[in-house]
């Protein structure tokens, strides 16, 4: 059962980023939990982290 749920995990990612940036971080992948961990990598991972606070910076600048 869960080598279903992986397959459909992956497949619903694959749809979901299809033509986007995204799409490449997990493109070798053949698993839905490595694929679903690739784009937490990315999206938590310190790049990432370093634009959210960069964008919270420049807001708390504009608020009045």
């Amino acid at each position: 059962m869960f080598y279903f749920d992986s397959k459909r995990v992956l497949t619903l990612l694959k749809e979901l980023c299809l033509d986007t940036e995204a799409e490449t971080w997990f493109r070798n992948i053949k698993c839905g939990h490595e694929a679903m961990k690739a784009l937490q990598i990315h999206h938590d991972g310190l790049d990432e982290s370093k634009r959210r606070k960069e964008e919270a910076r420049a807001k708390l600048k504009t608020i009045y």
